[in-house]
């Protein structure tokens, strides 16, 4: 019996090895590659040029950022595959992107068409409205640049609407914030993230911090500003 458990554990261990070897050198599985300076962009399908212009946005909406390490390499893999995206998304198999800031920062974006700057959704049609391909490029990677930029123990302890509320502000290319906070106060669908899917609540936060308040993208990354409290200055900013 003991014999029988020490051999399946040397199984599992095998299998999660292969597994973080997988994440941290994906590589093999994409054998189609281009570069805008230090973005990589990987694909298991041939890239049309296009996508030289979509990682020359990208570049752009990651140096609105005051903590973007230009000297970095972020490398960007394209999973046209269904199996494959679920295969290195995992349990997130359902979400657009996801980045492995644990795994030299590797990003796994699901299906896209390339041509149109467009994702493909888990319903397999292009995702719409200013979500473009290069919004998830660049939204994933900012998770990995603030992750480089804090240390990743302290990052993985930022809450939620930090981490996915700057990512955003950083990579959404327009945002009203007047037409948002009325949004947010009259409770709209679009602000709550668990039912729309979206950022936008966890936007509105970081950029009521960073264009309003003024404080800074170090202040913001300490955590010092509690969600609540935001809430409640929000509120009274509506009001006339």
């Amino acid at each position: 019996m003991k014999r029988a458990f020490m051999l399946l554990a040397l199984f599992v261990f095998i299998i999660l090895l292969f597994y973080a070897l997988c994440l941290r050198f994906p590589e093999p599985f994409f054998k189609h590659y281009i570069a805008h300076e230090n973005i990589l962009l990987y694909s298991d399908r041939p890239i049309p040029r296009e996508a030289l212009a979509i990682l020359k946005d990208v570049r752009q909406r990651l140096a609105k950022s005051e903590i973007y390490d230009s000297g970095r390499k972020y490398r960007v893999f394209i999973c046209n595959r269904p199996a494959r995206f679920a295969f290195f998304a995992n349990f997130k198999h359902r979400a657009g992107g996801i980045n492995y800031e644990l795994f030299n920062g590797n990003t796994f974006l699901r299906g896209a068409n390339i041509r149109h700057n467009r994702l493909i959704g888990p319903s397999g049609n292009e995702v719409p409205g200013e979500r473009t391909l290069a919004y998830f490029i660049a939204h994933e990677i900012m998770h990995s640049v603030t992750a480089a930029h804090t240390n990743i123990f302290n990052y993985y302890r930022l809450p939620r609407w930090i981490k996915e509320g700057y990512a955003d502000y950083i990579a959404r290319e327009r945002f009203d914030f007047r037409k948002n906070l009325a949004k947010f106060i009259d409770g709209s669908r679009e602000m709550d993230p668990q039912k729309s899917g979206l950022y936008l609540k966890h936007h509105l936060f970081v950029a009521y911090l960073l264009d309003i308040k003024k404080i800074g993208t170090e202040r913001l990354l300490k955590d010092e500003c509690p969600a609540e409290a935001i809430t409640s200055e929000l509120a009274r900013l509506s009001c006339p």
